[in-house]
């Protein structure tokens, strides 16, 4: 793999987010209103990129094409955003995993979310969660090869309409 995992600094958030809302309009084409894709904000990512960066308790990680320093994709942890009575016994919660879709297939999904969880862990947050849309079969097949469980369904309201999520748990 000729790309480079480090911890996201402030300076990194407009790469994050152009690598955020490109994967989002590929990898959600097929499962996502257009309009809603369509929609997705520069500025308004780019302002809550700024302000996870910044969010104690949490870490971003990217990967970096060491020629260009383009990110290229991230991943996202910190402690189980979700409401008490839903997963009360995850600790960890893996908020993002996005790819570009030229690096797919060639580790860094798999160096990302290792990098997460290692994070996770050190910081003594597992287990841990995630959610996926359901639909997302290339996702959930990932997760389930890296060794995650099926513990929950929720629903994802997005552009007046509902789409399934589901959370994989790693108690390690």
């Amino acid at each position: 793999m000729d790309i480079s995992i480090r911890r996201a600094v402030p300076e990194d958030a407009e790469g994050i987010t152009r690598a955020h809302i490109q994967s989002w309009r590929s990898s959600y084409r097929e499962l996502l209103p257009r309009e809603a894709l369509e929609a997705l904000d520069f500025e308004e990512r780019l302002s809550g990129w700024r302000q996870g960066l910044a969010q104690p308790g949490a870490a971003v990680f990217v990967a970096v094409e060491p020629d260009t320093r383009r990110i290229v994709g991230l991943c996202a942890v910190g402690h189980n955003r979700a409401v008490p009575e839903s997963l009360p016994d995850y600790r960890g919660e893996l908020y993002a995993l996005y790819l570009v879709d030229e690096v797919k297939r060639r580790g860094v999904g798999r160096a990302l979310f290792q990098r997460g969880a290692a994070w996770l862990r050190e910081n003594g947050l597992v287990p841990f969660v995630l959610w996926v849309l359901k639909d997302n079969a290339p996702a959930r097949g990932f997760y389930e090869r890296l060794g995650g469980s099926l513990v929950g369904e929720q629903p994802l309201e997005l552009s007046g309409r509902s789409f399934p999520e589901v959370a994989y748990a790693w108690t390690e």
